[in-house]
């Protein structure tokens, strides 16, 4: 059985800014994460 290592903080970052509306995709070849927001144009409106 393998075990896994967990990062508690590493979750609970992405986790707050998955709520927030960023997505996080990662490049296992590269090993690197990236962060993507994308705005919503019906929301920005309604801010305004």
């Amino acid at each position: 059985m393998d075990n896994k290592i967990i990062d508690f903080l590493t979750y609970k970052i992405e986790k707050s800014l998955r709520k927030d509306g960023f997505t996080i995709k990662r490049d296992k070849e590269k090993n690197i994460n990236v962060l993507l927001k994308i705005k919503n144009n019906a929301a920005e409106r309604n801010n305004r």
